[in-house]
């Protein structure tokens, strides 16, 4: 059996795939399979893989989401060390040596992701050392406080080690996103230490109207995993009183820019309802109240409101 499964999921996205599945290919570490997944696409992604050659595996299911086509891929995936790549991306040549000679020599990490650049559409680098230029926190070590309070691991660099999927089980399904987030927080609450190359490994490609991009969908979804976090998978017993205090101020932090986003979007009659669901929590709370009373405000009047504040303003320079 190859060392390094390579975990593709795919949906019509076949545009880009044949640039992602030839940059596994490509890779200067050869001892390695790529499994494509196909999670129902209705565009030609099937004939993009025929067009890569036979090294590449095609598995085809129907809809259900980014976690179940992760999922298809690993029952058949058969490598020591597991790699995930998503269809829009690609890698560098020399990322997967550089990740088996990093694992193999620091027997402890049981993963170890690395730094990106930024594409655009047409492969153009548009941001170069993506973590080092936006200054992010990097999880390194034994950090599962770290990644609770930030993600800031990039998928498509991840190599992890089999041994660990098979203790943490596979990607959660209901989740439409930050299914691999949640991985790398329940690898790291396993005790697994996580590991980090300095130098880019992959392109991760900027693209439009993908879930990310839209900020109401990712709040439903990180509160969702946080939920799972702290109902299901004993958080406390496994990361202490700190590590619930952390999600506990997530969520409520979630909450607030939820309910901000369902006021702005024309849901205040939601955007009610939650703020009083978080007031019942923390009642002492008084940015809590000052939300509410604008929630409670009609759009209209807001913006005569604001408007006659702006106006005093400029009449007291």
């Amino acid at each position: 059996m190859p060392r390094v499964s390579v975990i593709v999921p795919a949906f019509n996205c076949a545009r880009f795939l044949g640039e992602a599945v030839r940059s596994a290919l490509g890779q200067t570490y050869g001892d390695h399979e790529i499994i494509v997944a196909d999670d129902g696409s209705t565009d030609d992604t099937q004939e993009v893989v025929g067009r890569c050659g036979g090294g590449v595996l095609y598995l085809h299911q129907p809809n259900r989401g980014p976690s179940a086509a992760r999922n298809l891929a690993l029952s058949r995936a058969g490598g020591e060390f597991v790699a995930y790549l998503d269809a829009d991306d690609m890698w560098y040549p020399d990322k997967l040596e550089r990740q088996v000679a990093f694992l193999d020599t620091n027997r402890r990490h049981a993963l170890v992701h690395g730094e990106i650049d930024v594409i655009d559409e047409r492969n153009q680098v548009i941001q170069r050392r993506f973590n080092q230029r936006t200054g992010r926190g990097i999880p390194r070590g034994n950090c599962t406080l770290e990644l609770l309070r930030a993600s800031h691991v990039q998928t498509l660099t991840v190599m992890v080690r089999r041994e660990y999927v098979d203790r943490v089980g596979l990607f959660d399904e209901r989740l439409r996103c930050n299914e691999d987030y949640l991985q790398w927080i329940l690898v790291s609450m396993e005790g697994g230490s996580v590991g980090y190359i300095e130098e880019p490994l992959a392109m991760y490609r900027r693209t439009n109207g993908s879930l990310s991009s839209n900020p109401r969908s990712m709040c439903v979804e990180l509160m969702k995993m946080f939920e799972i976090l702290l109902n299901e998978k004993c958080l406390g017993e496994r990361g202490g009183a700190e590590a619930v205090e952390v999600v506990r101020s997530r969520l409520y932090e979630l909450g607030r820019a939820l309910a901000y986003l369902e006021r702005t979007g024309g849901q205040a009659h939601q955007a009610r309802r939650r703020l009083v669901g978080l007031i019942r929590e923390r009642p002492l709370e008084p940015s809590l109240y000052v939300d509410l009373l604008k929630a409670c405000v009609p759009s209209v009047l807001e913006r005569k409101l604001r408007g006659s504040r702006d106006a005093w303003r400029e009449a007291r320079k």
